[in-house]
């Protein structure tokens, strides 16, 4: 089995940078990312596991869209610690931390809407 990661990278467009960039830092740092570039349009993160030197988020500014995406967390308090982050920072909650059975019995996750709408997860599958 190889351990290639499937995603090098994922551009979100963001409203105002310096909102999304500290939203996302709060929430991110608890799952091990940590900011990596910053420009006046582009800010991005890294796990460090992405070939990509810029990491494997990207907040560039312009008219958000609307989307979903999963953290990977690996362990159900880092689940309640994004929320928890999420919540101070300014996001809304669209799914306190919970198990999530209809994905599959171990799926525990939290969602929030970020500054700009977009539904992000941390998800544990232990």
């Amino acid at each position: 089995m190889d351990d290639k990661q499937m995603i090098n990278h994922i551009n979100v467009i963001v409203s105002d940078l310096k909102r999304s960039t500290d939203f996302y830092e709060s929430v991110l740092t608890v799952l091990g990312y940590r900011k990596k570039l910053v420009s006046e349009q582009t800010v991005s993160f890294s796990d460090g596991l992405s070939s990509d030197p810029g990491g494997d988020l990207w907040l560039s500014v312009g008219k958000p869209v609307s989307g979903h995406f999963a953290f990977q967390a690996d362990t159900h308090k880092e689940v309640h610690d994004f929320f928890e982050r999420g919540i101070n920072y300014g996001g809304k909650s669209n799914g306190a931390p919970g198990y999530r059975v209809h994905y599959h019995p171990q799926y525990y996750a939290a969602y929030l809407l970020d500054p700009d709408g977009y539904n992000i997860e941390a998800v544990c599958h232990k």
